[in-house]
């Protein structure tokens, strides 16, 4: 999304301008939260880079208006004042009743404000009285004009009560303002970018998933699960918040951030929901073995005793054939859901224990203790062996000793390198690959999580002939909603997105899988 973005202001706030181009071209784009997702431009007369051409024929009015588009054009105005309106426009601009305007500043408000539908109009005013000089310059009568022209401007703001009828925000100084400016603007750009999705919801004509073809590659064992922090929403209501005393469903990452957030004061609002740097900063301010600890707590079998386990891991546990299934989760339920059917499995888990070395975690079935194989000796059968592997490590419900988690950015940048270097993902699962389709479930670009996936399986995101060479190997990604750029990345790939929620989409394969 491009936003065009219009600064209105005399000369006396040349700091403030500066700051809000800085704010609106090299922040907004760069915002964590907002990166990708915009590209912005302010219009700016007096911009250092690309000045408006002032032909000694036109007023500067006019050569502003020939040379950059018109307040009303934009998605918001920014009108700057301190101690100065501005210069009187020429007799030749005018309002359709004939009164003139008292500055350029004037016109480029009134011209936002009767647009219709309206630009976002913001409209600041830095406080305190300006310094008009001596009583004897020549100019100290037409500074204070100017200011009182100013305060007149604001009192079309108030009723003839007092109240307000508008509004606008006051600051101290120019770096007070740049920092009110960064905040409302960064959710001027949240509410376009959440009203720019719903348009797109709303006219977005969502084809179903290929269930036939999906359950055909389940029956044939020719699939690979891949499950994401998506598997949170499932059984829940649209507006259910995770309770973390009582439970009733797995945590989204981001409310498995906001709690460890809350739990050791992490410092920065506008991060609280990110967990990589949330983890770090607990483990920095903790431990690491104090990490552990308080995701056990929140994670372990006993505590989601009350947790309803998820639909697609029923399922999953339902089909006949044996599947490698990979997930970046750390709950158990997947392990409890194939218990409960009495299907076995052979559990694989990427461990960080630094005492391992590059080792991962092997529990074959029925086993109480792991044996730990380097990844490219690590040998199941694939073709008889349902493996579940934990990409990003896992509670152990009996003992807290192999607990491992990819959780910090340190955790993630080990395991990137380690993917890197192929000590990572067992190579008989990255063969086992090769000829499959991948099934993507319940994963967001923001997540690390899903970074870490895309890396260790970029070499199959391409479009990949069959053996027959008469057909292609297709792979699929399901959740609820994907962001434009998000169906652009899968489609990029290859990858076919279907927005659909994970509970929906498991009930319809369910009812075409049944005999």
């Amino acid at each position: 999304m491009h936003l065009r973005f219009f600064l209105s202001s005399p000369g006396d706030v040349a700091d403030e301008r500066t700051f809000a181009q800085q704010v609106i071209e090299q922040e907004l784009p760069k915002d964590p939260l907002l990166r990708g997702q915009i590209t912005c431009e302010a219009m700016r007369w007096d911009d250092p880079a690309a000045p408006v051409s002032m032909p000694a024929t036109l007023s500067p009015q006019e050569a502003v208006n020939r040379g950059l588009a018109k307040p009303s054009e934009c998605d918001a105005v920014i009108v700057i004042l301190w101690s100065r309106l501005g210069t009187r426009l020429p007799d030749t601009c005018t309002r359709p009743d004939g009164s003139p305007y008292l500055s350029g500043t004037e016109w480029e408000y009134e011209d936002a404000l009767a647009a219709r539908p309206p630009p976002c109009i913001l409209v600041y005013h830095r406080k305190g009285k300006p310094d008009f000089g001596d009583p004897d310059d020549p100019d100290f009568d037409e500074r204070v004009q100017q200011f009182r022209r100013v305060k007149a401007f604001f009192e079309r703001f108030r009723n003839p009560d007092g109240s307000l009828k508008g509004s606008y925000a006051e600051y101290e100084t120019p770096q007070e303002f740049r920092d009110r400016l960064r905040l409302d603007l960064r959710a001027f750009v949240e509410q376009q970018l959440a009203a720019r999705k719903a348009d797109v919801r709303a006219t977005r004509i969502k084809a179903p998933p290929p269930y036939g073809r999906i359950v055909k590659a389940l029956n044939s064992g020719m699939v690979v699960p891949i499950i994401g922090n998506g598997i949170s929403h499932s059984g829940r209501p649209a507006d259910a918040r995770w309770n973390p005393q009582e439970p009733k469903f797995l945590p989204s990452g981001a409310e498995l951030s906001l709690f460890l957030a809350d739990d050791t004061e992490f410092p920065s609002e506008k991060e609280r929901d990110q967990l990589a740097e949330v983890a770090s900063y607990y483990e920095a301010f903790h431990t690491r073995d104090a990490l552990h600890e308080r995701l056990r707590q929140i994670l372990a079998p006993q505590a989601l005793g009350g947790v309803t386990i998820p639909s697609l891991y029923r399922f999953l546990a339902e089909v006949s054939r044996p599947l490698l299934i990979i997930t970046s989760n750390y709950d158990t339920l997947i392990e409890q859901a194939f218990r409960a059917a009495q299907r076995p499995y052979d559990l694989v888990v990427y461990s960080e224990l630094k005492d391992l070395g590059n080792a991962v975690l092997w529990w074959p079935h029925g086993a109480t203790q792991p044996q730990t194989p380097a990844p490219n000796e690590l040998y199941i059968d694939l073709d008889t062996t349902t493996v579940i592997f934990k990409m990003h490590g896992s509670i152990l419900p009996e003992t807290s000793e192999w607990d491992s988690f990819v959780i910090t950015e340190s955790d993630y940048v080990e395991l990137l390198s380690r993917i890197a270097s192929k000590s990572a993902i067992p190579a008989l699962f990255a063969t086992h690959c090769r000829d499959r389709n991948l099934l993507f479930l319940g994963y967001s670009l923001r997540d690390w999580s899903f970074r870490t996936i895309l890396q260790s399986l970029n070499r199959f995101f391409a479009k990949r002939a069959a053996a027959s060479g008469d057909d292609e190997i297709q792979s699929w990604a399901i959740d609820d909603q994907f962001s434009e750029l998000e169906l652009k990345f899968w489609q990029k790939r290859g990858v076919y997105p279907y927005e659909v929620t994970i509970d929906e989409f498991v009930g319809t394969l369910r009812s075409r899988m049944a005999p």
